[in-house]
């Protein structure tokens, strides 16, 4: 006759392994779940800006001729790194940066400012030039750049140039310019949005800018005159002439295929509400764009992705340290790159994440973009100065897991589970082996 062991010593090592195995099944349910937040997203190495309110990483870019070498313009002027966000380094730009921009061929790289105007640097941001000709508002907050023109957004109105060096006033000077966006080279077209409140039209475009050409309200992508934060044109496909045009607002996201005659409202994945900060289209296909926007300040922004062009939109913010969204850009790189810088309402820091969205779709034949330089008629005015004002934009300790911890955190849970159940085993045969005859 078998007698069974001693139930008390039984019950209690198959607690403790139970307990073991439970602890471990925990873990690893924990582990698996930060690997699966952490998504396309990496976090990149914090910026070493001061500790101060309102610490913000306003816009993130890469250079096209180099994606791995990224400039941020933030609260305490320009940073660069040229190992991919690694690492740092502060620039001569120290004071709040609103935007920067590299021009369409990657070899020019412009900084616009609160109080100094516009940078100019030709070595990537190494060493920069005031370039202020012509302009009359040293408050730029908004720039883009075409093959034949660059275009600002100031405190007073749109201001147009050739080689980014002499300014024209383009018009539109009673009004704060918070996104420009080229929708032609040739006149040169541009759409300019304003954030002001109490505005009957914050959205406009002119086709032939730094002409005698007026603007004209595009009351359709801006209704009730909501304060607009972004404006973005995508790449035209081979046999289009018009590029795809998003606006977002502070009531949303607004869609034009035919430069704005006509408007389309975009719902988000989950019929998310948010104002839309930041628009990035993938410079090789159309139909991939990126959007992100916050919640007024507080917690409820996020980021979202469509691949067929806006007529559907899926959240893709997994793995950012937080989901206020203050700028994006898309890299033609294989895989696609994108950038976001973002902001944390709690702790008032702004950090910086890049995705490499392995599952977008494939670049598309695109038509060629060319064209010859416009000319300013640069007329000899006032010394600028510059222009205190409120600006409605939302002013990260990011955490990230590297593949290896949690990895190496998955096998040592494994490990622990073996020992746990192998412990369970030997103590049940010592106990047999114990136990009176």
């Amino acid at each position: 006759m078998v007698a069974s062991p001693p139930s008390g010593a039984w019950r209690r090592s198959a607690a403790a392994a139970s307990l073991i195995l439970a602890l471990a099944l925990g873990a690893a349910a924990l582990l698996l779940t930060a690997a699966a937040a952490a998504g396309p997203w990496t976090v990149l190495q914090p910026i070493p800006l001061p500790k101060a309110d309102h610490t913000t990483v306003w816009q993130l870019v890469g250079n096209p001729l180099a994606p791995q070498s990224l400039v941020a313009a933030t609260s305490d002027g320009v940073w660069r790194s040229d190992d991919d966000g690694h690492s740092w380094n502060a620039t001569s730009i120290t004071g709040l940066t609103w935007s920067v921009a590299f021009s369409a061929s990657g070899q020019a790289l412009y900084a616009g400012t609160a109080r100094s105007g516009i940078y100019r640097s030709t070595d990537g941001g190494q060493n920069w030039k005031r370039e202020n000709t012509g302009l009359h508002s040293l408050d730029v907050r908004a720039i883009t750049a075409g093959p034949t023109a660059v275009v600002l957004g100031t405190q007073k109105g749109v201001y147009v140039s050739g080689d980014g060096m002499a300014w024209q006033q383009a018009g539109l000077g009673t009004l704060s310019i918070s996104s420009v966006a080229i929708v032609a080279d040739t006149p040169l077209g541009v759409v300019a949005g304003s954030d002001q409140l109490n505005q009957s039209n914050n959205l406009f475009s002119n086709l032939a800018a730094g002409t005698s050409l007026g603007w004209q309200a595009l009351a359709g992508g801006d209704p009730a005159g909501a304060p607009v934060f972004s404006v973005a044109t995508g790449p035209v496909v081979v046999g289009g002439s018009v590029p795809p045009l998003l606006v977002g607002s502070l009531k949303g996201l607004y869609s034009s295929s035919d430069g704005g005659a006509t408007w389309q409202v975009q719902t988000l994945a989950g019929g998310a509400v948010w104002s839309v900060n930041a628009i990035a289209f993938d410079p090789d296909n159309p139909q991939v764009i990126y959007v992100g926007g916050d919640n007024g300040g507080s917690s409820g922004g996020g980021l979202e992705r469509t691949t067929n062009g806006g007529s559907s939109w899926a959240v893709f913010k997994q793995g950012l340290p937080v989901t206020d969204v203050t700028g994006l850009e898309a890299l033609s790189t294989s895989p696609l790159t994108v950038l976001a810088a973002v902001w944390d309402p709690l702790s008032r820091q702004g950090a910086t994440a890049r995705a490499l969205d392995t599952s977008a779709p494939p670049p598309v034949p695109l038509r060629s973009v060319s064209g010859t330089p416009i000319s300013v008629a640069v007329s000899p005015t006032p010394a600028p100065t510059a222009t205190p004002g409120h600006h409605h934009r939302t002013v990260a300790k990011p955490i990230s897991i590297p593949a290896w911890a949690v990895l190496g955190a998955g096998l040592a849970l494994i490990l622990l589970l073996i020992l746990a159940l192998t412990y369970l085993r030997r103590r049940r045969r010592r106990l047999d082996a114990e136990a009176p005859p």
